[in-house]
């Protein structure tokens, strides 16, 4: 399966057109949290309804796997499959190809589990336990949304701390993150990186870029490229200023590619 892995979209309205227009491209799109802005004018509530129109719009065209993230807090919770979930999340699942916030899914070649942000260790487990027993059943890759990336240094925060434990107790085949903008632009990280048994891919983000930070994944190959408009991290308080000198040149695709097999050491 050809897969397109993002995060941290945050409203951006053109990046979820860009989306779409790539979507034919693809087998399934992922986007690991942050599609709303809690900063933008616009309430989440209202965001989320016209990020619910996109989504579904994308979703017309390739299945879609989202979930949430600190951003994406909007409207009420509602209980459901033994977690509170946000309800526009709940809703966009009714359409027969998201596999939205909240859910695990077997599709024909991956077995997909999408972690809400707000649940506890032991509601997150409901979800990945089903994946493990998919995984042990099928023999099929199986991949997870989950917005925080782990860590283990000595500076982790207890949410990225969590999600290192949740990785090391079921070792997916691919753990895809976002959240941390910097991630794969800070020295000893990467946008791919081994850990234990599992592929971490966490694509980061350029706030005012022309499109997203995002990953190519072929799951049969094994094959994986990195697509960013820099090879460098641009602050994003100065990040306005950066693009204004840009103005009248062409901000080119920096894509960086990892055959097969071959990953160096420490991420690339």
């Amino acid at each position: 399966m050809k897969l397109l892995l993002t995060a941290d979209l945050h409203f951006r309205i053109d990046w979820f057109r860009w989306l779409i227009e790539q979507a034919p491209r693809y087998d399934l799109v992922c986007i690991a949290g942050d599609l709303l802005d809690m900063f933008e004018v616009e309430s989440t509530k209202e965001q989320a309804r016209e990020v619910g129109r996109l989504i579904r719009e994308l979703a017309d065209i390739v299945p879609v796997a989202v979930c949430s993230g600190n951003h994406d807090n909007a409207g009420r919770l509602v209980s459901h499959d033994r977690a509170s979930l946000y309800e526009w999340f709940i809703d966009l699942g009714a359409h027969s190809k998201i596999t939205t916030d909240g859910s695990t899914q077997k599709l024909e070649k991956l077995i997909v589990t999408t972690i809400p942000y707000h649940c506890s260790k032991e509601q997150k487990s409901i979800w990945l336990d089903r994946g493990s027993t998919i995984r042990r059943q099928t023999g099929i890759p199986w991949i997870v949304l989950h917005h925080v990336p782990p860590k283990t240094t000595l500076s982790a925060s207890g949410e990225e701390s969590e999600a290192a434990e949740l990785l090391a107790a079921y070792w997916p085949d691919y753990f895809v993150s976002g959240h941390d903008h910097a991630f794969p632009y800070t020295s000893g990280q990467s946008w791919n990186q081994s850990l234990g048994e599992t592929r971490l891919l966490v694509p980061g983000q350029l706030l005012r870029a022309p499109f997203p930070n995002y990953i190519n994944l072929d799951t049969e190959s094994g094959e994986n490229s990195w697509h960013t408009t820099s090879e460098t991290w641009i602050p994003e308080d100065g990040l306005h200023d950066h693009l204004l000198l840009k103005v009248g040149e062409k901000l080119n695709e920096v894509a960086v590619f990892v055959p097969k097999g071959i990953y160096p050491k420490g991420g690339c």
